[in-house]
C-alpha cells in the first residue's frame, strides 16, 4: 500500500508529497534545492522525487545483483530503463580505463 498518506489513509498526490515530505526532508538534510527554469520557461525545483530514482539506479551499479531484482527495486521491467536511470560519472569511467 501507499507509504505517504493523508489523515484518511489515502495516497498523497505528487504535489502533496513533494510539498509535505520531499522538500522539507531535503531542507532538513541541508540539501540546497534551487529553482531552475524548465521547459517552456516554467520555474521548478532542481531536485524532484524523480531525481532520487536516478541516484538510486546509479548506486545500484556497484551492487552485485541481478538486473531483474534491480529493476524491481526501481519499479521498471526493461533493461533499457535501468541503463537510462544509471548516470555515468567520471570515477566509474576512470576505474574502467585504469583497469586497461
Amino acid at each position: 500500500g501507499p507509504v505517504f498518506c493523508d489523515d484518511e489513509g489515502e495516497r498523497w498526490a505528487l504535489k502533496a508529497f513533494t510539498e509535505k515530505a520531499f522538500y522539507p526532508v531535503l531542507e532538513a538534510a541541508g540539501i540546497d534545492n534551487p529553482m531552475v527554469e524548465g521547459g517552456g520557461g516554467v520555474q521548478r525545483h532542481k531536485y524532484t522525487p524523480h531525481s532520487c530514482r536516478h541516484t538510486f539506479a546509479t548506486l545500484l551499479k556497484n551492487v552485485q545483483a541481478s538486473d531483474k531484482d534491480k529493476l524491481a527495486l526501481i519499479g521498471h521491467t526493461s533493461d533499457e530503463m535501468l541503463r537510462y536511470y544509471q548516470d555515468v560519472n567520471i570515477a566509474d569511467l576512470e576505474k574502467i580505463t585504469n583497469e586497461l
